[in-house]
């Protein structure tokens, strides 16, 4: 189970087992599919060999967060990420076929950063995406995606909570042992 605590000036967490919720949580997995979709205007159609291998965004969400034991928690700060992308982009910004698989990509990796002392979903994500991206090119959309949103990765609690209130996930999801 994952622990968030906070102290007076930061929101810690721990992961005690490495062990998403179960079941995921679809609702948390839908959300985040289809704000990082509509953050970029990218062609529907896979043009390049490689985006033809892709899976559908949604599938390629849900893989990446099983396989890389991901939390409810996780998913949330990267969604808050996400939002602030979403102010620091001009209007009608566009993208490739792969920009929202990129876009979550950098979001969770970010986030386990944040979040985390040890990096294992950092190193998981690279292990899982490797056969489609390569651990340098996975670097490049977090420096890009820091670039953008000015490096603000710092997160209180009470953000967490009020994201999760606005958007109707309830609020045990989170697994929050407080």
């Amino acid at each position: 189970m994952a622990t968030i605590y906070q102290t007076k000036s930061a929101v810690h967490y721990s992961n005690r087992n490495s062990k998403p919720a179960s079941p995921p949580p679809s609702q948390l997995l839908a959300q985040i599919s289809t704000n990082v979709a509509k953050l970029v205007e990218c062609p529907r159609e896979a043009r390049s060999l490689a985006h033809r291998r892709l899976p559908s965004l949604p599938n390629f969400i849900h893989q990446v967060y099983v396989k890389c034991r991901m939390t409810p928690t996780l998913l949330t700060v990267a969604l808050i990420y996400l939002q602030r992308l979403q102010t620091k982009l001009p209007s009608g910004s566009q993208g490739e076929y792969d920009t929202p698989y990129k876009l979550y990509l950098a979001s969770v990796v970010l986030a386990s950063k944040f979040l985390e002392d040890s990096h294992a979903v950092s190193r998981n994500v690279y292990r899982v995406c490797a056969p489609v991206y390569s651990a340098e090119e996975i670097s490049v959309m977090e420096r890009s995606f820091l670039g953008v949103i000015k490096y603000n990765l710092f997160v209180k609690w009470e953000e967490i909570t009020q994201f999760v209130q606005d958007h109707g996930e309830p609020i045990s999801i989170l697994e929050l042992d407080l």
